[in-house]
């Protein structure tokens, strides 16, 4: 569970809130690509949006089933931008689909954005103030001229990381003492 910013708490209760805007990074590097940095909306000056200095450019792309449950499996949420221009056709047959890139969902409420952003400048800017899920492209599931859409997976499924096959208690070995299973040699 990730700390939420008292800011962000108070604001999220409001009857009328700032807008929400979700910032999305994707990151190709392990596939030998780049970082890109997206967003849907464009700021006050009708340019791309800053946050924590970095710009975000306005680019169609869009998340859902990122819904959290306590029950069954883990979200498998998708995420399906733009094929604009062959972009995404481009990176999948140079960086082997996109599987294993990190995408990092950025929720800010926009009166905590930077004050580049503003034609007035912004005194509430806080660049703290935000909520952030990481997932890994787990899989490429559509591929068209318009767009292409991927199933994503949380970073403990996909980087090889097993739980144990046992019952770990504190305090307590469950081989027998000096045993063939026991690793104690002292």
């Amino acid at each position: 569970m990730q700390d939420i910013h008292e800011e962000s708490l108070n604001e999220s209760v409001k009857s009328e809130q700032s807008p929400r805007v979700v910032l999305w990074e994707i990151d190709l590097t392990v596939q030998g690509g780049e970082r890109y940095f997206f967003c849907n909306e464009l700021n006050e000056k009708r340019e791309p949006v800053t946050w924590q200095g970095r710009q975000y450019q306005a680019y169609p792309i869009d998340g859902s089933g990122f819904q959290m449950s306590g029950k069954g499996s883990s979200a498998r949420p998708s995420l399906t931008v733009s094929n604009l221009f062959g972009l995404v056709t481009g990176m999948a047959e140079d960086l082997q689909s996109l599987v294993g890139a990190t995408v990092v969902r950025r929720r800010v409420y926009a009166r905590f954005l930077d004050a580049v952003n503003f034609v007035a400048g912004n005194p509430e800017a806080d660049p703290e103030q935000e909520l952030t899920d990481r997932w890994v492209v787990e899989q490429m599931s559509s591929l068209t001229a318009m767009t292409a859409s991927f199933v994503l997976a949380t970073p403990t499924e996909t980087d090889g990381a097993l739980f144990p096959g046992r019952i770990m208690l504190a305090n307590t070995c469950m081989w027998d003492y000096r045993g063939d299973e026991c690793g104690y040699n002292g």
